[in-house]
């Protein structure tokens, strides 16, 4: 499988055109056919940007319906039933045999997805395919992961680790394991417990850097 971080620029796109003109961050989290699930933050801090987009969207040709689920100065939860002349970009990837792993992030004129093919041909058709429709394609990242979705990155005696260290509460605060401990468990000498935490751990940190960061 081959997961792709793809950045991409629609002109005429409701959502790319109003994020390009108000200082807000959408986090698309669910999508059921036209309706869309989302939760929108101020760049800025202030609600009134958030209200304002709220408003445009109300007014947007490409909006049939939206409705406010839940809100605070910070965020706005909400429903949006959209109707679009062309395929909306995660319609064009649904169709390339590929999926958009949610959520996706639309802030500053872009939107932000995870890509997710199951080989070389799907992903290569659904790059040129967004490149044909769409305004601006980047490549952000990308990585071919043979364990699957789910495969964490790390070896078996890593994942044990790491496992072993939750369930004797290694991470807990204040500590409920110390690392002899932990490598006694494991059957290791200590430093040898302590450097391969340390290596998991790092490998946890930048899939974590590369996914928000």
């Amino acid at each position: 499988m081959i997961e792709a971080r793809l950045e991409i620029a629609a002109e005429g796109y409701y959502s790319c055109d109003l994020t390009r003109k108000i200082p807000v961050k959408v986090h698309l989290v669910s999508i059921n056919g036209p309706l869309g699930f989302g939760i929108i933050e101020s760049l800025t801090g202030e609600e009134k940007q958030i209200v304002r987009y709220v408003k445009a969207l109300e007014k947007s040709s490409s909006t049939v319906e939206v409705k406010i689920t839940h809100k605070t100065p910070e965020l706005y939860w909400t429903e949006v039933v959209h109707k679009l002349k062309q395929k909306s970009i995660h319609e064009t990837i649904l169709d390339c045999g590929c999926m958009s792993r949610l959520p996706i992030v639309i802030a500053s004129g872009t939107q932000i997805h995870h890509l997710l093919a199951p080989n070389q041909a799907a992903f290569k058709t659904a790059f040129d395919t967004l490149r044909d429709n769409f305004t601006k394609v980047t490549l952000l990242r990308i990585r071919r992961s043979p364990g699957g979705i789910f495969d964490p990155g790390l070896t078996e005696k890593q994942l044990e680790a790491i496992k072993e260290a939750i369930v004797h509460g290694y991470y807990e605060i204040p500590r409920k394991c110390e690392i002899k401990h932990l490598a006694k468990t494991l059957g290791i000498k200590r430093v040898a417990a302590q450097e391969r935490l340390r290596r998991a751990e790092r490998t946890i940190m930048n899939q974590f850097s590369e996914e928000f960061l």
